[in-house]
């Protein structure tokens, strides 16, 4: 497992899983696993990924589907600059919501002992989002994170 994998020895209830852009790739390889642990220990997953716009939002159709189809599972794209329109068959089982993937964090009202927080994606969003996790009263010890930055 890495920083950002899924453990099965977690004794976590809910994930709590975050990404901005690209950092969304590793989140949609483990749904298997995911599945896995929703069907068999009952674990609920949140998924918020930080996009400027709707065309930004990679595997968008593939998390909507899969949310639609494990009740367990919620995807929470988040749009920093441009709001899908409501017919966008890619978030039709989304949450979309008009903001930034770390402020949205405090929403979830994330529960020590009980959640466990990923964190994949841009530097400043993985801070602030350890923050707002912190600040909730999730311990660093929930809290996984890995760090990239694109070079261009």
């Amino acid at each position: 497992m890495n920083a950002v994998g899924v453990s099965q020895t977690s004794a976590a209830g809910r994930h709590d899983r975050g990404a901005t852009g690209t950092g969304v790739a590793s989140y949609r390889s483990m749904l298997p696993e995911l599945e896995s642990l929703m069907a068999e220990r009952g674990v609920e997953v949140v998924l918020l990924h930080g996009v400027r716009a709707p065309d930004d939002a990679l595997f968008a159709d593939e998390f909507s589907a899969f949310a639609a189809a494990h009740p367990g599972f919620r995807y929470l794209p988040c749009f920093s600059r441009q709001h899908p329109d409501a017919s966008d068959p890619r978030f039709a089982h989304a949450e979309p919501a008009h903001g930034y993937a770390q402020n949205l964090f405090g929403a979830l009202d994330p529960t020590a002992g009980t959640d466990i927080a990923y964190l994949c994606g841009n530097p400043n969003m993985v801070d602030a989002c350890v923050e707002a996790l912190k600040v909730h009263g999730l311990p660093m010890k929930d809290i996984r994170r890995e760090k990239y930055v694109s070079l261009k």
